[in-house]
């Protein structure tokens, strides 16, 4: 991939164009270890290395990452009320269009998956893949045997909407795991409501064949393999 020296580093995040321009002059941005000097200079990504002060950056244009969400942050790239997931992931995700591929509730803890690659996002998320979305479950209340046949058949919220059969398993008391093909609004705890009970702490564990495995403490990320990217 041809580009601009001074776009590439723009949209690594390291300042306006103005403020790399600023980067070059001072000398301070090297490819393949020679100084440049000129601020629109041609770059072949990924063959050159590119270095600032010394560090060299990361070349990566297409971002497959997944993330260990907190509570208390919602998944948009900004929202006037509510801090967001980005605020707490590197500058550079947004400046190259990285963002969520779906949603957890602003109080959902869990496995969050990000990316720039538009068609591999629709593919997740579209629900025709049958990908499925396991979550940990802490509730109140007692879930009726009638509410957990529903559930596993395929329950019909209040408003009409329809949801696919989901395998619920009781752990204990007050504590479940729920698989779910699907990601419609706020849909874990309205199942749970339909049957009886009422959530008080949700967590996500897979999406597919992916886990927090590498991302075990809240707000941890790392980047997907290759061979990851392609099992979804």
């Amino acid at each position: 991939m041809r580009l601009r020296l001074d776009k590439f580093l723009a949209n690594k995040a390291f300042g306006s164009r103005k403020e790399v321009h600023a980067l070059i002059k001072q000398g301070l941005v090297t490819v393949d270890s020679v100084v440049a000097t000129k601020k629109d200079m041609a770059i072949q990504i990924p063959e050159q290395i590119i270095a600032v002060n010394g560090e060299v950056v990361d070349n990566r244009q297409q971002y497959y990452v997944k993330f260990n969400k907190p509570a208390g942050y919602v998944c948009a790239v900004e929202d006037n009320r509510h801090p967001t997931v980005m605020e707490l992931l590197p500058p550079e995700f947004l400046t190259m269009g990285v963002v969520p591929v779906g949603r957890l509730d602003k109080d959902t803890e869990g496995l969050l998956l990000l990316s720039n690659d538009g068609v591999w996002a629709h593919r997740i998320i579209n629900g025709k893949k049958h990908i499925s979305k396991l979550y940990y479950i802490e509730y109140t209340g007692e879930l009726t045997e009638t509410g957990l046949e529903r559930i596993k058949e395929g329950i019909v919220l209040g408003d009409g909407t329809v949801c696919k059969p989901a395998n619920l398993e009781l752990l204990e008391p007050g504590k479940a795991q729920i698989t779910i093909e699907e990601g419609k609004y706020h849909q874990v705890k309205r199942m749970i409501g339909a049957a009886g009970g009422e959530v008080t702490y949700l967590k996500r564990l897979s999406v597919g064949p992916l886990t927090l495995r590498g991302i075990e403490n809240l707000g941890d990320f790392t980047y997907l393999s290759e061979e990851d990217v392609e099992k979804l």
